[in-house]
């Protein structure tokens, strides 16, 4: 770490290669406040002296704009990092693929592309909660199976009454039941209410394998809100997720045509769970009186953003494709004369 006033150097002892997993099991039974009831952190400013409130792991001091990176699990109250996925897309790259995105924004204001710099760009770390499932289901369901009959149907060609036969397709159902096993490896659910969890869907997948143990150092100079979702509602969502996997098993386990799964009774084994931070570029703007958010994976450089449409522009779009069609038929009435 290198200071931007003074440029003294401070040494960072080289990551660990992974980050530890726990057993879920033991952490869920145990007494937990939720995070959304824990205190903010009270903290003061190693550069200028300001006395700062905050529920943020990480984040700039609002007096001076230097790196408040926190340590404090409140009494063991609140859950600590374990590991930290590295950012693979640095600064620059995410700028570049935040112009490629905009630039496919037709109907964007001209607002949204003037942000495409680096100085727009704000890297954060977001807390994620990662789970290892040893499953095990056990399902019933209906194999459907296809076979054909011959069908006799008239139909009329040239003025006559003519007879053809074809093939119809039906399907056989028969009971069907089994078990089927899956062992899952980091199943990730957000740890944070904002952005929202559809949105950091269709903005992943995070690969996590090359996440390190945790340092509070590597938070410097990013920001990282406080997981406000706590561990067991992160678990239901994965289970979600899980089970969509599972049912697919259970299909291709029936076999058949077709499939139907009526019940499924799925046990969990040996369930080891992580708190990760995945790093994220975030690029923030306002226009029209409103602010709007454009997010870019540091994973994978996937780009996903709000923004506004400008009525400005869709007007003159509109105008321009009737005054087309309108020029093209008056030539046509030209023409037909």
């Amino acid at each position: 770490m290198i200071c931007p006033y003074c440029e003294a150097k401070l040494d960072i002892a080289v990551p660990q290669a992974g980050s530890p997993k726990h057993d879920y099991a033991s952490y869920a039974t145990a007494p937990h406040t939720p995070a959304t009831q824990l205190p903010p952190f009270n903290l003061t400013c190693r550069n200028c002296g300001s006395a700062q409130q905050m529920t943020a792991i990480a984040r700039r001091c609002p007096s001076c704009r230097s790196s408040l990176v926190v340590s404090d699990d409140l009494g063991g109250q609140l859950k600590s990092p374990d590991g930290v996925v590295p950012f693979v897309v640095d600064k620059n790259k995410a700028a570049a693929y935040f112009r490629e995105w905009t630039s496919s924004r037709w109907f964007a204001p001209s607002a949204l592309k003037k942000v495409g710099s680096t100085e727009s760009m704000n890297g954060s770390y977001l807390p994620h909660w990662g789970f290892d499932d040893r499953t095990t289901t056990d399902y019933t369901g209906q194999r459907g199976d296809h076979y054909y009959t011959t069908e006799t149907y008239t139909t009329q060609e040239n003025g006559q009454t003519v007879t053809r036969t074809r093939q119809v397709q039906h399907t056989s159902w028969s009971r069907a039941e089994g078990q089927v096993s899956r062992d899952f490896v980091d199943v990730l659910a957000t740890g944070v209410s904002a952005p929202d969890a559809d949105l950091l869907e269709k903005l992943g997948p995070w690969s996590t394998a090359a996440a390190t143990g945790y340092q509070a150092e590597y938070l410097a100079g990013f920001d990282s809100p406080r997981y406000d979702i706590d561990a067991d509602a992160g678990f239901a969502s994965a289970k979600q997720d899980m089970a969509a996997v599972i049912q697919d098993d259970c299909r291709a386990d029936i076999g058949g045509d077709e499939q139907r799964v009526d019940q499924l009774s799925t046990t969990d084994q040996d369930v080891l769970f992580r708190l990760l931070l995945l790093p994220l570029w975030i690029a923030t703007y306002i226009t029209g009186g409103k602010t709007f958010h454009v997010y870019v994976n540091a994973n994978t450089g996937e780009v996903i953003g709000e923004r506004p449409f400008s009525a400005v522009k869709i007007i003159a779009a509109v105008l321009s494709a009737l005054a087309a069609i309108t020029a093209a038929y008056l030539l046509y009435n030209a023409r037909a004369r």
